[in-house]
C-alpha cells in the first residue's frame, strides 16, 4: 500500500517554459531519491499534482511543496492509501492544464474535482477512474 495525494494550487507568478523545466528537473531528482512518482499539470495560473509513494516520503514532499513560494492557496483534494501507483515509472510526468475546460477551478476543494481536473489535461490518466474521499492528514 502506498500513499497518494492530489492538490490544486494557485501559481504566485507566471512561469515560462524554462522555469517550468527547471522546476520539473529538480522535482524529478527529489522524487527519484524519495521513491515518489506522479504528475504535475500547469496552466491558467494553477498547478494540479498527483504525488504517490511511501507514506512518510509523500508527507515530507508535500511539506516541501507547501513551503514553495512559487504557488499559494494549496487545496488538498485527496490524501489516501492505495494498492498501487497510477504513475509507476514516472518520477514526474508533466501535463498542460487547460483551465478553459474547468467550470470554476477556484471552487475545487475536494476529491469530486479530480475527474474534471484530469479531463482538462486532454490525457487518459488512470486516476480519472477513481475518486476517493479526501481525508486531510498531512
Amino acid at each position: 500500500m502506498i500513499r497518494q495525494l492530489c492538490y490544486l494550487s494557485t501559481v504566485s507568478e507566471p512561469l515560462d517554459a524554462l522555469a517550468l523545466a527547471h522546476l520539473a528537473e529538480s522535482a524529478r531528482r527529489y522524487n527519484a531519491a524519495m521513491q515518489l512518482t506522479g504528475m504535475l499539470a500547469h496552466g491558467g495560473g494553477y498547478f494540479f499534482q498527483v504525488l504517490e509513494g511511501p507514506r512518510d516520503n509523500v508527507c515530507a514532499a508535500f511539506g516541501r511543496i507547501c513551503r514553495d513560494r512559487r504557488h499559494h492557496d494549496i487545496r488538498l483534494l485527496q490524501d489516501d492509501t492505495v494498492a498501487g501507483r497510477d504513475f509507476a515509472g514516472m518520477c514526474l510526468a508533466l501535463a498542460e492544464l487547460d483551465v478553459s475546460r474547468l467550470a470554476a477551478p477556484e471552487r475545487m476543494f475536494d476529491a469530486r474535482a479530480i475527474p474534471a481536473l484530469v479531463a482538462s489535461l486532454n490525457h487518459d490518466l488512470p486516476v480519472a477512474a477513481r475518486v476517493r474521499g479526501a481525508s486531510i492528514a498531512a
